[in-house]
């Protein structure tokens, strides 16, 4: 079914990660078995989702239009949309509180935002955002002027709450550092939730095959929107740190467009595909060797919005990845094969593991110390952690 025209992502190499002291081997193995007992849990409930056999002839149907024709051979095509500035089609905002005298909003953004249609196709269902569905940020904001560039944050799976979002991301040191943050609430979490989902982000990673895709491209969406907008709005520069998921969609920007100050992923797939293969082979439904559907073929399905897919085009020098060295659910190979794929640019192997980033301090060190770099320091150190 797959094109000779493009290759697919191909699996990922096994990766020796440099030495660190024995406390970077505990914490790790202590973050690992965290992970484990989450991904257990996780995979409970992906078991009562994921596709029964007899359900596959309809999944084949809806990914052949991403393993042949115009998508096949040029992929960046899905994502056309970031060669142009994208204006929300309104604004509304609401005052949420201050901190040390500076604002925190909600914002709210209607977009004109349309899945993407095949060639000769109406959208499937599955792809389609709901009509009520606004873009929702966190805005902590400074005085007109004071701020040096805005960190626009994008979390995980499973998250959107934006107090838990705040600490996850670092908010308040950022904030604290003279920086703005928009906190990105990502499509189907949080507050944009659908009634019918069980929790924040269910019909993002675990819908329709297609509907996965269609989600990324609307994250991609929103990002490069609320992006622009907030250069526009402030004047400022803006960069990204996204953690898990955010740290994909932050990496995949990286080589969609090169308007981002800095870009920091945090324990950041490279292959989608690889992920879910992790998962749908456990399932209790299938066995890998008898599974209706390849590792192979599910790199070729996501493959249109992997970051490994696109040169990058931000410079290397304004990337920093952190990643963890006792990841679970994002194997030490996934920010590896980004860290080769740049051509090498900083990265921190840090103890922990996706579920418990340990040294916690360093992380946030590493953050301020990269935003430095290319919007300059604080001209002056804050007077003491800000309340949030």
């Amino acid at each position: 079914m797959m094109s000779s025209a493009w290759p697919g992502i191909p699996a990922l190499s096994a990766v020796e990660l440099p030495r660190g002291g024995w406390d970077e081997w505990l914490l790790s193995r202590l973050g690992s078995a965290l992970d484990a007992v989450i991904l257990r849990a996780i995979q409970l409930r992906l078991d009562t989702v994921v596709a029964r056999p007899e359900e596959m002839p309809a999944v084949q149907a809806a990914i052949a239009p991403y393993l042949t024709g115009e998508l096949w051979e040029d992929p960046r095509r899905f994502f056309s949309f970031v060669d142009a500035p994208v204006a929300p089609l309104s604004v509304s905002s609401e005052f949420r509180r201050f901190v040390n005298g500076d604002v925190v909003m909600a914002r709210e953004f209607a977009t004109a935002y349309q899945p993407y249609r095949f060639a000769g196709t109406t959208t499937a269902e599955p792809t389609v955002p709901r009509k009520e569905d606004k873009v929702l940020i966190e805005h902590w904001q400074h005085e007109p002027g004071r701020a040096r560039a805005t960190v626009l944050a994008l979390h995980g799976f499973t998250s959107g709450n934006p107090r838990l979002d705040a600490f996850l991301l670092f908010a308040a040191q950022c904030f604290d550092h003279g920086l703005d943050v928009a906190l990105l609430t990502l499509p189907y979490h949080g507050a944009r939730t659908p009634p019918e989902a069980q929790f924040s982000g269910e019909r993002f990673g675990f819908g329709h095959v297609a509907g996965v895709n269609e989600a990324v491209r609307q994250t991609v969406y929103e990002t490069h929107m609320v992006g622009g907008w907030l250069r526009e709005q402030t004047g400022a520069p803006v960069g990204l740190l996204g953690m898990s998921l955010g740290g994909y969609v932050a990496a995949l920007m990286a080589g969609l467009t090169k308007e981002w100050e800095f870009i920091i992923p945090m324990v950041p797939p490279a292959c989608m595909g690889d992920i879910a293969w992790r998962f749908f082979c456990r399932s209790r439904h299938y066995r890998a060797e008898e599974s209706p559907i390849s590792c192979e073929q599910l790199r070729a399905i996501y493959r249109i919005h992997s970051p490994l897919t696109y040169p990058r085009r931000v410079d290397k020098d304004r990337i920093l990845i952190l990643a963890a060295r006792g990841d679970q659910f994002v194997p030490p190979e996934h920010p590896h094969a980004l860290w080769q794929h740049w051509g090498q640019p900083a990265i921190d192997w840090f103890g922990g593991s996706h579920t418990a980033p340990f040294r916690r301090r360093r992380l946030i060190s590493q953050v301020l110390a990269h935003t430095d770099r290319f919007v300059g320091r604080p001209k002056r150190a804050a007077a003491g952690r800000r309340a949030a």
